[in-house]
């Protein structure tokens, strides 16, 4: 492959991911969710492929323009930096990763009213409600729930109640250390 077709492809890929962040950032309070991947991590992956495309393109320029001992000094120092550089981001991401998962709650009708999302770090898990918008579109309330080493939402759990009134749903959860907590989310945003 020759050097301008090797920057054609990692131009084309650069722009692929560029697009895709910008358009994850124009959805605003919206929240993109298929099964169990959101717009969080899809906006990670993206700027992961991102800077990786960068360091490839970087490598790639040692090999164009360098030759003989110069070349391979310069390319085992690039991917020390790069594979150390890489492995950090690996070791905070994976570290500070809050597994967020998505729970469903059905109105009496059987249909979904609202979608809580639930994380957790450390002894800490804490969430928002959503409403649905679309199939693989969430709205944003903006109301927030914390607990204390306790997922109320979880399937097996069932520590909640949700009040479905006209314009809001009331929801009683368990938030740890036998303390109840009441949330009130609008349901006409």
């Amino acid at each position: 492959m020759t050097w301008k077709r090797f920057q054609t492809a990692i131009w084309i890929l650069l722009a692929v991911c560029a697009g895709g962040i910008v358009l994850l950032c124009l959805t605003g309070e919206f929240m993109l969710v298929i099964g169990p991947v959101d717009s969080s991590d899809i906006f990670g992956i993206l700027l992961l492929i991102f800077l990786l495309a960068l360091l490839v393109w970087g490598d790639g320029a040692i090999v164009a323009f360098l030759k003989g001992w110069e070349r391979m000094a310069a390319l085992v120092f690039a991917l020390l930096v790069e594979g150390l550089f890489l492995l950090t981001i690996l070791f905070f991401g994976v570290y500070f990763y809050t597994n967020p998962q998505y729970v469903p709650l059905y109105t009496p009708n059987g249909e979904v009213g609202l979608v809580v999302r639930q994380e957790s770090w450390l002894f800490k898990a804490w969430g928002e409600f959503y409403l649905p918008a679309g199939p693989c579109l969430l709205r944003g309330t903006g109301v927030t729930y914390e607990t204390h080493d306790i997922w109320p939402f979880h399937d097996s759990y069932d520590e909640y109640e949700v009040e479905w009134l006209e314009e809001s749903a009331v929801v009683h959860y368990n938030a740890g250390g036998g303390e109840w907590e009441t949330c009130t989310v609008p349901l006409d945003q």
